[in-house]
């Protein structure tokens, strides 16, 4: 073991030379790791776990987006908008109202 070695325990040289030898080798690494269930070896509690935790992630994202929206402002600026179109279309109206009298 070199000086170099004990103060670095994965030198940039002989790292890259092990992941060319790696790569040399011809090993199909996939093998070695264990497969994943398929659906067909997966029971009914492992499907609605599965449902269970991708809503619980689109409940996260979409929770994520309405507080990002909330802290820039853009629901006072759209509630804002909406009650300025309110006030037209009311105004409108009773144009409407007044010119069918």
């Amino acid at each position: 073991m070199t000086s170099n070695t004990k103060l670095n325990p994965l030198p940039f040289n002989e790292t890259l030379r092990d992941l060319a030898l790696l790569r040399a080798s011809d090993i199909d690494f996939s093998s070695i790791l264990p497969k994943p269930k398929t659906q067909e070896g997966s029971t009914d509690v492992d499907k609605e776990v599965d449902t269970t935790l991708q809503r619980s992630y689109e409940f996260v994202k979409e929770t994520r987006t309405a507080i990002r929206a909330l802290n820039r402002g853009d629901v006072d600026a759209q509630g804002s908008r909406v009650e300025d179109l309110r006030n037209r279309l009311e105004d409108v109206l009773q144009g409407l109202e007044d010119a069918k009298s």
